[in-house]
């Protein structure tokens, strides 16, 4: 396992910051999940090769526990994204149709 406390920091707050911005984008919510599990994955392999003290295993388990965080966040944001604009488009809709209102009254 790896000793240093900063890698799982920068990577545990690189993976949150991310998967927020990558939920902007239009239909790419899947994006940062698949990112996270393949990049920290291999990674997981790579990595023990240069380090004696290492094993594939524990970082394979923080990798997907980061990809599963990351799939988390992801849903998140596309929930909290489609209720916003859902509220939107009742709100469009009810000051239409209170303008309508006003005009056939006149």
């Amino acid at each position: 396992m790896i000793d240093d406390v900063q890698f799982y920091i920068y990577t545990l707050l690189a993976v949150i910051v991310l998967s927020i911005l990558v939920g902007f984008l239009p239909k790419k919510y899947y994006i940062m999940p698949i990112i996270t599990i393949v990049v920290m994955g291999a990674l997981a392999f790579i990595l023990p090769n240069f380090y004696s003290n290492l094993e594939w295993q524990p970082l394979l388990g923080y990798a997907v526990f980061l990809a599963v965080l990351s799939l988390i966040i992801s849903v998140s944001m596309w929930v909290a994204k489609r209720n916003r604009r859902k509220a939107k488009e009742v709100r469009e809709r009810v000051l239409r149709e209170s303008e309508e209102e006003k005009a056939r009254k006149r």
